[in-house]
């Protein structure tokens, strides 16, 4: 069981929908699992309580990387790191379903007449988020329906060991060596190494870890698509 099934579960116990009947196969008119949803409800928790990612990394002995990704809905997690996780805010389950189906009525699709916009970082103004494997700093946050995520991150893990488990999430990711040496490792391809100057695009469903090669950490620029808005 996964996080996906537990929150179908809870939903019943909670009154907050009718009985299913027995399972079948997903039919088009069912609401899947919102991972978005499930990652700003964490996010409200952990926020409520005055947290860092640190600190519910600590609690939950969930790595910040992971931790990021579930809030901003890029991964979703297994039945036993769930319920860690759910200790770690000292919630139960119901309680995060419950922020689920309140943002699931009141979130919205990006505004039809979000066209011509514009959004502005200056200088060293992004919003910084501190990861095991990096130090990150997304670039023009303001505006929350684009299509594409940009940011400069600092690399600093230079082994598997030290960056944690493969990364996956939707879309497409871009990312171009500003500083240093980078190791992008992959399930599928072996090491590939990037000096400063070098860039790469590929599919980021593709299980991997970006890390710093030598001994000195290292800057990429980076873009990710978010399929949310497509």
């Amino acid at each position: 069981m996964d996080v996906r099934d537990l929150r179908n579960h809870l939903i019943l116990s909670t009154g907050n929908a009718e009985p299913r009947p027995e399972p079948r196969e997903a039919s088009s008119e069912e609401t899947p699992f919102d991972q978005a949803s499930f990652g700003t409800a964490v996010r409200k928790l952990r926020a409520d309580r005055g947290w860092t990612l640190k600190d519910l990394s600590e609690r939950s002995k969930i790595s910040q990387s992971a931790l990021s990704r579930v809030e901003t809905g890029q991964i979703t997690l297994s039945f036993d790191r769930a319920h860690a996780l759910a200790r770690a805010l000292d919630a139960d389950f119901s309680q995060i379903v419950n922020r689920m189906v309140r943002s699931d009525e009141t979130r919205t699709q990006q505004p039809v007449n979000a066209s011509g916009w514009r959004t502005v970082t200056r200088r060293g103004e992004g919003h910084r988020v501190s990861q095991n494997n990096g130090d990150y700093e997304y670039l023009c946050t303001d505006f929350l329906y684009r299509r594409m995520v940009a940011g400069i991150a600092e690399l600093t893990a230079h082994s598997l060991e030290e960056h944690g488990p493969f990364v996956t999430h939707p879309g497409e990711e871009f990312l171009m060596v500003v500083e240093g040496s980078v190791i992008v490792e992959t399930e599928y391809y072996a090491p590939l190494t990037l000096e400063v100057g070098d860039s790469l695009q590929f599919d980021s469903t593709t299980p991997h870890a970006v890390l710093a090669g030598g001994k000195k950490s290292a800057r990429v620029f980076f873009s990710i698509t978010d399929p949310r808005w497509e």
